[in-house]
């Protein structure tokens, strides 16, 4: 899976020159913490990244004094977005596979990666798509039940499928966990049946700790 596939390309994005109260406004009216910075003169060349934790930063900066709360749309009003646009952005291309984009996306605690080809923005991937993207992926809130391998390291596939396949079922999704805490790897197989009593039996009979859940 590509982030081509899935990015947003329907992009809201201000100048380095607007006021920080209008990119705010933006953010307010489309429910959204942040938005690409494109060059003024390029609508297409990205140059920054603003947040709305930058702009909660500058209304809070001790040094302002704002006797009345309202005040602050007046000092976002005189203030330019350049001056508080993060200029180092962590970029993807198109091509990037989604598994490295939730990487790079959990590592630098980034919540919005915009996409960039050929120093183009063309889209934008958010953390709230990465995580649809991954519990689609993973099955969640799909009927059927789930088994819980303990301990798996990676056995031996073959024989836990032909157990599940003998007993009329097919997997849905397979992947594989490490639990905070441990350092053992486990495996979560989806099943498209509700009920997977007889596979557990059989898998516990060979040996695997096992565990269903629906």
């Amino acid at each position: 899976m590509y982030v081509k596939e899935y990015m947003n390309t329907n992009i809201i994005t201000v100048t380095k020159e607007m006021p920080v109260a209008e990119a705010h406004a933006l953010m307010r009216d489309n429910n959204i913490h942040r938005l690409p910075v494109v060059d003024d003169a390029d609508a297409k060349r990205l140059v920054g990244l603003l947040t709305a934790g930058k702009i909660r930063e500058a209304i809070k900066n001790p040094g302002i004094q704002i006797a009345n709360p309202m005040h602050y749309l007046q000092l976002l009003s005189q203030m330019k977005v350049k001056e508080l646009m993060e200029t180092s952005v962590i970029t993807i291309t198109p091509n990037t596979t989604l598994e490295v984009a939730v990487v790079w996306a959990q590592r630098r605690r980034m919540g919005t990666l915009p996409v960039v080809d050929e120093g183009q923005l063309v889209g934008i991937l958010t953390a709230t798509d990465l995580y649809k993207i991954t519990t689609q992926a993973l099955g969640f809130g799909k009927p059927g039940a789930r088994l819980h391998i303990f301990n798996y390291f990676r056995g031996p596939a073959g024989e836990i499928t032909n157990i599940i396949t003998s007993h009329g079922a097919n997997i849905l999704s397979l992947f594989h966990i490490t639990l905070p805490g441990t350092r053992t790897e486990d495996c979560i197989i989806h099943l498209d049946k509700d009920n997977a009593s007889d596979i557990t039996d059989e898998l516990r009979r060979k040996g695997y700790v096992v565990q269903e859940r629906s």
